[in-house]
């Protein structure tokens, strides 16, 4: 009986863990300080976001410009979310950049870590 007990709270505990496929898709952000769209999606061992637009009223990004911008690069697992692994980093302090944790299959609340002080935003999904 304590065998079907443990294998019941191993698949529990694996059912529980997060997966990144449930962040893959394209996703708008509601700020009411810029607008942006980004697609997260996995390539070869890196879950990234990519900009696919972004404007603040003075900087203007687009897929298809010269340069490629990423909000994050390597994200991996982190607890109940999220966090990006700063791949991209040069200097790190081993602090987060940003978290990431999922409140709805459409919806993701975001924090982004700007001078150790987070600022948190929703992300709505708008294709998958």
């Amino acid at each position: 009986m304590k065998l079907y007990a443990y294998l019941f709270l191993l698949i529990l505990f694996c059912r529980c863990s997060p997966t990144a496929e449930e962040l893959y898709g394209t996703w708008n952000v509601k700020s009411n300080y810029y607008r942006a769209t980004y697609r997260i999606y996995k390539e070869h061992d890196s879950v990234k976001g990519k900009v696919l637009y972004y404007n603040d009223d003075t900087s203007i990004y687009r897929e298809g410009d010269t340069k490629e911008y990423y909000v994050f690069k390597n994200l991996k697992p982190d607890g109940k979310g999220y966090a990006d692994a700063l791949s991209g980093a040069t200097v790190t302090d081993n602090s987060k950049t940003i978290y990431i944790e999922p409140k709805h299959p459409d919806t993701l609340s975001v924090t982004h870590y700007i001078m150790h002080k987070p600022l948190t935003e929703i992300w709505v999904r708008i294709e998958p």
